[in-house]
């Protein structure tokens, strides 16, 4: 009566945030220096909220975009406020908190988008709603939000971060056309995405997407965490105001072009960094792995770069230069979790347990709500003989991520072991849901075999008294 083990390992996740205001555009273009990050950070912090809910189920954020004598009104994801049985509040950055009296949402034009209200005498900044028509590939984004707290009762702070647009899609689900490179979390969504004016061009609302890489040598393409991230751009909002209810005279707009970003970054590299990375997203490794070099030679300070030349050796099975570009990435940007993460990994795949669980404790004492590195140092900590550890990176895993499918699927495998075969088939019937949904027919196959041999299980553990 025992699980396949290999069903386990196949599961380790690969490497793969009073007045009426007046509106008005601005049709010269800007000859500005970009602002700083500091300074862009303290526009985004002040319009920044957070949304929270009374079932005490993690929330999203949210940007203040208008004003109406004492009414707000907060553009968020739909997702973060989707249920409409339940209340919601905003948290705004001086701790005061307010019940939300509408919510609206924009599914009707295909967006993941919605905005909710709420009402205060107090006075909150409202963001200045940019143009995304000029986010265009290599330009620079900084995206702000509360992300999910590493601990399961602790309070979800503020924070910001900076990242590379790589590119503008004509159509994408939702409406995620604007995607970058970033760093950001879950709780994130909502949140705004803003230019090197301080102005919101986009609502963040997906993290971590998967690409996948076709290994050369094979015809099964690899997942890979690419740390892509996708954003609704602002235009879609703008221009469904009417539909949406509401007066842009709340509002202020400035169209014009963002201040310019310092003269000093070469832009062919950036260029050249941004093509890369959209190749290897695609699959096309070679012509991907060409861009990168040249990418970092022109900036070598350019460690995402490093970090990509290491995931396409890693898909060429080149492990020990895939762990040398893990290592000068993280060389010149100690706090660069990504590059511990995929590090780790290509240490497992060698059989260095524990330098890998060195590099997940790393990747999570950096980035404490990642739900993949949580999800490898479980099976790292399984190997190891450290089930109870397992145990509970990979409960931790989902209650960061509820919606992945492979974390339900090992603990799942641990309560089996353990003869806990009703909370085994729990697990696995929802990871089998989970990959249902996601069209990942390989994974649904595994995770009903599972399924399956956990209910016989537990029909003979029956029939025995």
């Amino acid at each position: 009566m025992f699980l396949n083990r290999q069903l386990l390992n196949s599961y380790l996740a690969t490497a793969i945030t009073g007045a009426t205001a007046i509106t008005f555009v601005s049709l010269a273009p800007s000859v500005a220096i970009a602002k700083s990050p500091t300074e862009i950070a303290a526009i985004a912090e002040v319009v920044t909220v957070k949304i929270d809910n009374n079932l005490g189920v993690p929330g999203g954020s949210g940007v203040i975009i208008g004003k109406e004598n004492n009414t707000y009104t907060v553009l968020t994801a739909n997702h973060v406020v989707k249920n409409v049985n339940i209340g919601y509040l905003v948290k705004t950055p001086d701790h005061q908190e307010y019940q939300v009296t509408e919510v609206k949402n924009l599914e009707q034009k295909g967006l993941d988008l919605a905005y909710v209200k709420f009402e205060s005498n107090n006075e909150y900044p409202v963001a200045t709603i940019g143009s995304s028509e000029y986010a265009t590939p290599g330009a620079s984004i900084f995206v702000s939000g509360y992300p999910l707290a590493a601990q399961i009762k602790q309070e979800r702070n503020w924070e910001f971060t900076t990242g590379t647009i790589t590119s503008i899609r004509e159509t994408a689900d939702e409406g995620y056309s604007m995607r970058y490179q970033a760093l950001t979390r879950r709780g994130m969504s909502g949140g705004g995405v803003f230019n090197t004016s301080g102005y919101l061009i986009g609502i963040h609302g997906q993290g971590d997407v998967i690409g996948s890489v076709r290994n050369e040598s094979s015809s099964i393409p690899e997942p890979l965490k690419t740390g892509f991230n996708a954003a609704i751009p602002i235009q879609n909002f703008t221009s469904s105001l009417k539909d949406a209810g509401l007066n842009d005279r709340a509002l202020i707009i400035d169209e014009g072009k963002p201040d310019k970003e310092d003269t000093d970054v070469d832009v062919e590299a950036t260029k050249n960094y941004v093509e890369g990375i959209e190749l290897l997203a695609k699959g096309d490794v070679t012509r991907a792995n060409d861009y990168l070099i040249e990418a970092a030679e022109k900036n070598p300070n350019n460690v995402v770069a490093v970090y990509y030349q290491g995931l396409i050796d890693y898909t060429k099975r080149d492990i020990p230069a895939a762990i040398a570009d893990y290592d000068q990435a993280i060389q010149n940007n100690p706090n660069f979790s990504l590059a511990y993460f995929s590090r780790g990994l290509a240490h497992y795949r060698q059989g260095d347990k524990q330098k890998a669980l060195s590099d997940y404790n790393s990747a999570i004492r950096i980035n404490p709500t990642d739900p993949w590195s949580y999800l490898n140092r479980g099976i790292v900590k399984e190997d190891l003989g450290d089930v109870d550890g397992a145990l509970a990176d990979y409960n931790r895993a989902i209650h960061i991520s509820p919606d992945y499918g492979k974390s339900y699927h090992n603990r799942g495998a641990i309560l089996y072991y353990r003869r806990n075969f009703k909370g085994a088939i729990a697990d696995f019937k929802k990871a089998s849901e989970i990959f249902s949904q996601e069209g990942d027919n390989e994974s649904y196959n595994v995770a009903i075999d599972s399924l399956n041999k956990a209910q016989k299980a537990l029909k003979n553990s029956q029939n025995n008294y």
